[in-house]
């Protein structure tokens, strides 16, 4: 899976937030807000196509939490990105 729009990320005010860029930013027309574990699941997205577990074992390594409790936050944020129509599959 991966985005469906190309994003960038930068911090405002001292949070991360995702803009669509180039012609993604007319069919995207926002900013998606990211706290620091949807920030490294969304720079992961945006880095290329990914799986979910590729994603689970990377936050089991960044955050040092098992594997049920990295699943159950990055299903959880991907399936709000999946809602919002920005996941390509």
């Amino acid at each position: 899976m991966k985005l469906k729009y190309e994003f960038v990320i930068r911090k405002v005010g001292g949070t991360a937030v995702a803009m669509a860029v180039g012609t993604d930013n007319v069919a995207f027309n926002g900013m998606v807000k990211l706290n620091t574990t949807a920030e490294f699941i969304f720079s992961m997205l945006n880095a290329g196509e990914t799986t979910m577990d590729d994603i689970v074992a990377a936050m089991v390594k960044e955050y040092d939490i098992d594997e049920n409790t990295a699943r159950d936050a990055a299903e959880s944020f991907i399936g709000g990105l999946r809602g919002d129509g920005l996941i390509a599959e």
